[in-house]
């Protein structure tokens, strides 16, 4: 009995302890911390607004779901939706979307709501396009409210805290900005991209004001491989920086089109990626797997955590979700003809 006791104890110290470190790494570089997706490339809207219109057809809808750090707290969740379309005016395409965000730090009882809007412009120069993005919305922070209690909530007459705070709350606008570079080179579709998040050094904090949200940056880049009209690789990596956290996602899917056309199962897909600090403090290994279904794209994917918390964790990560449905393209593509001058 004594043996499950100390057991028993000892899993509790580690639930304080991970529970101590999620709290801490919340409150890191003005309380919060941003979100991320291991699918990161089906969260297109809110990786690089020059994402924005970066498809095949006339319209696209996005959702992503994470749930992540179930095994040692109230989970920390993340949904996101997005949609964007093509627009032409006097001849020029203009790329227009909207991104909602929702994400909820689980018992650190920290919850952000966040609303954007992008613009997005594409270039070609020879065999190269060139996509720019601009992107603007607003935050809606609150934290505390419920169990959430405050150094100054203890009670020295009866050794208690005294909680039922109300919640605190913060709102800040924020403008990001990106590029791509795309092209086609043979059974290869590179791509690569930069953007830059909260360029206006928004205020976030909940107790100074002084406090502001450092840039934070996405390079991130991928490439189609087609072997053959039934298989391709989609290998493909992100690098996400803010003033001292870092983060980098790389894998690769493997896709599979083995169904005649009259089919409405159109494509299997199957995924490996690995995510740490760049290349120290290893955080998740993950599996993915997803199908084409008409024009609907699902993917699962879950992370199996190989980090300093998987003792508290039994290497239990995270659970994540997505879908994309773009519109079949009813834009007839012009082409040019370049001739000699005489």
């Amino acid at each position: 009995m004594n043996s499950i006791h100390g057991h028993n104890h000892l899993k509790g110290i580690l639930r304080i302890h991970s529970l101590f470190i999620l709290f801490s790494i919340s409150f890191s570089a003005g309380l919060s911390q941003d979100i991320h997706f291991t699918l990161f490339n089906n969260s297109p809207l809110y990786i690089n607004p020059a994402n924005t219109g970066n498809f095949d057809g006339n319209w696209r809808i996005t959702g992503n779901y994470r749930d992540q750090w179930r095994a040692i707290s109230e989970p920390f969740t993340t949904a996101s939706v997005g949609f964007d379309m093509h627009f032409y005016i006097y001849n020029q395409k203009i790329d227009g979307g909207i991104c909602i965000i929702n994400d909820n730090s689980g018992a650190i009882g920290l919850t952000a709501n966040k609303f954007y809007l992008s613009l997005a412009y594409e270039k070609s120069l020879n065999k190269n396009l060139f996509r720019f993005g601009l992107q603007a919305g607003y935050a809606f922070l609150s934290f505390g409210g419920g169990d959430v209690t405050y150094p100054s909530d203890w009670n020295f007459n009866t050794g208690t805290f005294d909680n039922g705070n109300p919640s605190e709350k913060s709102s800040y606008p924020d403008i990001n900005i990106g590029v791509i570079w795309k092209s086609a080179v043979k059974i290869f579709e590179p791509q690569v991209g930069i953007s830059l998040s909260h360029i206006n050094f928004p205020s976030e904090s909940f107790f100074d004001a002084g406090e502001r949200l450092p840039v934070r940056y996405h390079f991130h880049g991928s490439t189609i491989i087609r072997f053959s009209e039934k298989v391709y690789f989609h290998p493909a990596f992100i690098y996400m920086n803010r003033k001292a956290a870092s983060e980098m996602v790389m894998g690769t899917n493997i896709g599979f089109r083995l169904f005649e056309k009259r089919s409405a199962l159109k494509e299997l897909a199957a995924g490996l990626y690995f995510r740490d600090e760049f290349f120290k403090n290893t955080d998740a290994l993950s599996i993915a797997g997803g199908v084409t279904i008409g024009r609907i794209d699902i993917l699962l994917c879950y992370d199996y955590n190989i980090s300093g918390l998987k003792a508290a964790t039994g290497n239990r990560g995270a659970f994540e979700l997505s879908f994309a449905y773009r519109s079949i393209s009813t834009v007839l593509n012009s082409y040019s003809i370049p001739c000699e001058r005489f």
